[in-house]
Order: structure tokens, then sequence, then C-alpha cells
């Protein structure tokens, strides 16, 4: 049986347990303190619009580690339900909308990917925001989304400093093609670049941290690389994300075999000491969605230093002040030994597997 089909299947036994949630509300949404590309401090509003989901995903089974489609609509979702779900979230934060502020527009999948986004929702929503005069928007799209027609509908519609969340992952082609099953060549990620340059538009480089089929030592030097080369060629920023176990992926399977273990609070440190000191200048961000849990990014789970860790990337993120990562714990000493044993089995370890 092939990826493809194996992950196709798991994806349609999982589809089965969505729920129908009104059409005309987004996903989520909320306010919180937000660095900008020119490396000021502001607030961003983040909307999570609910779209029909990921053409990838339905197509080809989707990415190894992601189950934001199960938070797509199993029910039809019209253009007039996106701009419902859209305006509700303005109007319901208009008060505190200004311009030293962002607007993340966030979907399931890809933002400029017709399949989700209608063209004419996304020349009225980008319409709708240029009124507002706000200072940053953020979509993101996969990479072959980013077309010299699709900047030009951003470009007509928008005036203000635009920046697309690209999913990079790594630059490895084996570990995104194979690890992460992301389906997009390198020579798409670079022309996406080549592109967005042309008409000033930044791309946020998503790049995962330890994907499946890798070790801890592989995971911390692929994050390096990949980064190092988005900041080569020219990316807005760098976004780490440090691989979830997300609920119905290949990556839950192969984590209750014990076989995969999320990354260590002490790797993610190491990545962004060593990105930040080669590249000072670069905007280096670490999301913290499901760190410190059995199912994000941990180190030793009963020990005190995984919260303070976390604020850690939190306040890196905002400052960019590399001396922030600074911080030692008598937990590293595990970290080490688990890259040292690692190193010596056929396969990946899980959690359990030093003790």
């Amino acid at each position: 049986m092939s990826m493809t089909h194996y992950l196709k299947n798991l994806r349609v036994k999982n589809l089965k347990k969505r729920k129908e949630k009104n059409p005309d509300y987004p996903i989520a949404s909320w306010i919180q303190d937000d660095i900008f590309q020119d490396k000021t401090i502001g607030k961003s509003l983040t909307i999570i619009l609910r779209t029909k989901g990921c053409k990838w995903a339905y197509d080809s089974g989707g990415c190894t580690m992601c189950s934001y489609l199960m938070d797509a609509s199993p029910v039809e979702i019209t253009s007039e339900n996106l701009k419902n779900q859209f305006d509700r979230t303005i109007e319901k934060n208009l008060e505190v909308i200004n311009n030293n502020m962002s607007i993340k527009l966030f979907t399931s999948g890809s933002f400029l990917d017709p399949f989700e986004i209608p063209i004419d929702v996304r020349e009225y929503i980008f319409q709708k925001i240029e009124s507002l005069g706000v200072k940053e928007v953020a979509i993101e799209s996969r990479a072959e989304f980013v077309t010299s027609e699709n900047m030009e509908s951003i470009r007509k519609n928008l005036s203000c400093n635009v920046e697309i969340g690209v999913g990079i992952e790594s630059f490895n082609d084996t570990i995104r093609n194979v690890s992460i099953n992301k389906g997009v060549s390198r020579e798409v990620i670079k022309q996406a670049f080549k592109i967005s340059k042309e008409y000033n538009v930044g791309i946020k480089s998503y790049i995962l941290i330890k994907p499946l089929f890798i070790t801890e030592k592989e995971a911390i030097l692929d994050s390096i690389n990949t980064a190092n080369e988005c900041i080569e060629i020219g990316c807005s920023r760098i976004s780490f994300c440090p691989a979830t176990v997300h609920t119905g992926t290949l990556i839950e399977l192969i984590w209750k075999k014990n076989q995969y273990r999320p990354p260590f609070l002490w790797s993610i440190l190491e990545i962004l000491k060593e990105v930040k000191s080669q590249n000072p200048d670069a905007l280096i961000m670490c999301d913290t969605s499901g760190v410190n849990s059995k199912r994000g990014a941990h180190n030793n789970i009963t020990c005190e230093c995984g919260e303070k860790i976390k604020e850690i990337f939190n306040e890196f993120t905002l400052t960019q002040k590399i001396e922030k990562l600074d911080v030692d714990c008598e937990c590293k000493k595990q970290w080490l030994s688990y890259l040292d044993y690692e190193q010596k089995n056929i396969v990946p370890l899980g959690d359990e597997s030093l003790l």
C-alpha cells in the first residue's frame, strides 16, 4: 500500500467524526501581542475561517502531522458564509482595530486556494481590511499558490505590508515529501520566494521541528539548516513549529507505538540559539502550541522548567534577544543522554526508552 493510499484511508476514517458547526461563525479568533516585520511590537487579530478544508489533505491524505482538516466544515460553506465569518469578527473587534495592528487570516489549508476561499471572497476581505488601515496582513498558503496572478490580486487590493506563511517544513526533499508528505518540490518553493519578492510580499517560513522517521539530533540539524537556507533566499521571518501529536494522524499512530517522541525543549533552545547567532538580524519566532504537554514539545514532563522555557520562547519571539534563551536545569542531562542513546538505535525512540 502506498503512503498516499494509507494516509487517505486514515483521513477518511477520522473525517467521519467531524461535527457540523454554524457556517457563519469562524473556528476561532483572538487578539494578542505580536511583532511586525519591522520588529516593532503591536497587537494582532487572528481569524481562523471555517472553510471546506485543505484540498491536499482530501486528495493525498495530507501532511503526516496535520489534523486541521478536522476543523473544516463537513457541510457546504458558501461565499456568503465566509464573508459573514469575517464580518462578524471585525464587527466584534472594531473598537480596538487601529493602524498599529495586524490582521491574520488563517484557514485549515491555503487562503490563496480558490477551492477554499473563492477569489471574490478573497478580494472582498482584502478590500474590507484596506479600509481599516491596519499595518500588516498575514495569510497562509501552500507554496504552489504563490503565483503572479495571486500576488496581483493581493496588491490590487492591499497597500499595507503583507506576509504569507508558507509551510516549508524542511529543505531536505526526503524529509519534506516522505516524512511529512508535503507534496511540494524545492523548485516550487524557490519560485514562490522569487515571485513574492517581485510584489514586495513577505514569506514567513514555517519550519517543522522533528518530523517523523528522524532522530532528535537529525531534527536539530535539519531545522537549523532549513532556517539558514530560508533566510539566505530572503524570507521575511522564520516561524519554528515544534511537532505536536494531533489526533487521527500518522504521527499519532507512531507515537502510540512508542517510536516517536515530540522534540525536547532543549532541542528547540539549541535551534533558536544557533539560528539567531548565525543570523542576528533575522526575525525568528517559535510557536508554543502544545508546548510542555505530553503530546507537544517537552522535557521531563514533571520538571518545573517546562513552563519557564515556554515563557522564554514567547519572550524571545517578541524581543528577539538571544540572551533570553540562556537557561539550565538538571533534566538537561536526560536530553543529552537521549541524543547519545538514540544514535545507537535502528529506529527513533519514544518517551519511555530511557526508563
